[in-house]
């Protein structure tokens, strides 16, 4: 009877604190008059994204749903506990670079991210692809910003964990990036991490070694691998090993066109010991970095006319990056999508998307979401 007495006791408190979540003014009900679902963008590990809309200005969103279950890491948030990712947006609303917190609901199965969402766009995975590789000064212009990024989220003490190409989104119209999926990102602190949850071919050798992760060591090492992977079209290494033994088989190998300049940026990120990289506020004053280079339409329109494939940059090159050519290639009607915001970028504002490693299993409560958003 006791056991009984306790179970009855913990499902009233329960179901009382699911019901002061209901009714705390950030439930679904009043996400429902601010904003409408448009469709399912991806799904993975940490979550699920719908394309949405604002009503009142019909501005695009992404609508990020989180199982409660699923969070890993908490943190506070006016008094409140609330997901790490939630928190960690809301460190960054006004940092540069980094995709914009709207707004957060939260229920009793779990939590509603409201986001910008830049249209029309692409995930740098999917444009290095369609280009095979980038040349030299729409990779200053595009890593530039990225690098920017990472060294204003690290001064609002904010680690992101998992920088990638599949987690920049660009958007085609002006060429600013947004880094997106904050899903592993927690406070910057001096100390190394022992716990890791980002994508293990942009690993430092550290973690792999010590299980030691240090904060803005392995962020520098993560850009060095994006560096080299928009430099040459893929990563500079191909698994653990590689990663931990490269240091000692000499220089990484570049295309012949590639400046001693950027090599040299490359391998001051990829140093196998990590204090002796860079540091970031090294990368924005090293001098391949600070090199002036062209303005965004004066870029993309050289890459279209340098390609020896139209078909494939016809989606990327325009004239001045016209919203209805690049719509024609980047829409948000597939039911096929495969990365961030677009059809063709859906899943990677997610955090399975990682396209290395299967996502987690993800409860059915974000088809409910679904189905009662839409009514």
């Amino acid at each position: 009877m006791a056991q009984i007495a306790k179970k009855v006791k913990k499902l009233a408190t329960v179901q009382l604190y699911n019901l002061k979540l209901l009714l705390n003014g950030r439930g679904l009900s009043n996400f429902k008059k601010r904003y409408k679902l448009k469709g399912e963008l991806g799904r993975g590990g940490f979550g699920i994204v719908y394309r949405g809309m604002r009503i009142c200005d019909e501005l695009p969103v992404a609508i990020k749903f989180i199982d409660r279950d699923q969070v890993r890491n908490w943190g506070k948030l006016e008094d409140e506990r609330l997901p790490m990712e939630i928190c960690m947006l809301a460190r960054c609303v006004n940092v540069p670079g980094v995709i914009k917190l709207l707004d957060w609901y939260s229920m009793p199965q779990g939590f509603l991210i409201v986001m910008t969402r830049p249209y029309p766009c692409v995930d740098l995975f999917d444009f290095i692809k369609s280009h095979k590789k980038l040349d030299e000064d729409l990779t200053r212009f595009l890593f530039r910003q990225i690098a920017l990024t990472i060294r204003d989220c690290a001064q609002q003490k904010v680690l992101h964990r998992d920088l990638k190409d599949e987690n920049i989104v660009i958007d085609l119209v002006s060429g600013e990036t947004s880094l997106i999926d904050f899903g592993a990102a927690t406070l910057l602190k001096k100390n190394h991490y022992t716990d890791f949850q980002g994508t293990r071919l942009y690993c430092p050798p550290e973690w792999f070694l010590h299980s030691m992760y240090l904060g803005c060591e392995a962020a520098v090492w993560s850009l060095g691998v994006l560096l080299y992977n928009m430099l040459n079209g893929r990563l500079p290494f191909r698994n653990e090993k590689e990663i931990c033994t490269s240091h000692l088989l000499g220089t990484l190998p570049f295309y012949a066109e590639v400046s001693k300049s950027a090599v040299d940026l490359v391998n001051q990120c990829l140093r196998f010991e990590p204090n002796k990289r860079c540091t970031l506020d090294t990368i924005l004053k090293h001098s391949w970095i600070r090199t002036p280079c062209a303005d965004w339409c004066t870029l993309i329109d050289r890459t279209y006319q340098n390609s020896s494939d139209g078909q494939q940059c016809s989606v990327i090159g325009t004239d001045h990056i016209s919203k209805k050519r690049t719509e024609s290639g980047y829409t948000e009607s597939g039911a096929d999508s495969t990365s961030s915001f677009s059809s063709s970028t859906s899943s990677s504002f997610t955090a399975r998307h990682h396209r290395h490693e299967p996502g987690a299993d993800i409860s059915l409560f974000e088809d409910l979401i679904w189905i009662i958003a839409r009514n």
